[in-house]
């Protein structure tokens, strides 16, 4: 039961980038991301506290995490243009969207942005949270 609602929990991020990203509500960035950096730091925690193998919980909870980078990998890093699929190349997104507001903030500091970088900044400031929770929630 902790297992599936755990997968429920992660899932969550991608269900809403999908229907943000359909219905194109226009949901304030910084609130989204401030709610999304509570409920994704609160997803680690109850994995961390419920997960009795820290491997297991890390990687229960960064399981579509880890799949959507290399879905973005895949499909931005060794695929070119005509070689992309649509549908799959969107998967990876969805599941980014709620934290891509502060990514790029970050990547505002850098010398050069394009939207790999932020998307890039984007996986490692949702895995940077999870993480965060994940150790508040063993202690």
């Amino acid at each position: 039961m902790k297992y599936i609602l755990g997968l429920i929990l992660i899932v969550f991020p991608g269900i809403y980038g999908y229907l943000a990203h359909q219905s194109m509500i226009p949901f304030y960035p910084l609130i989204a991301q401030i709610v999304f950096l509570i409920y994704w730091l609160w997803v680690g925690y109850i994995i961390g506290r419920f997960s009795k193998s820290s491997m297991k919980g890390l990687l229960l909870g960064n399981s579509v995490w880890l799949i959507s980078l290399v879905l973005f990998i895949w499909q931005f890093v060794l695929t070119d243009e005509v070689g992309r699929l649509g549908n799959i190349a969107a998967i990876p997104q969805y599941y980014i969207l709620p934290f891509v507001w502060l990514a790029s903030k970050f990547a505002a500091l850098l010398t050069m942005i394009d939207g790999s970088t932020i998307i890039i900044l984007t996986f490692i400031c949702m895995l940077v949270v999870f993480v965060s929770g994940f150790r508040l929630g063993k202690k």
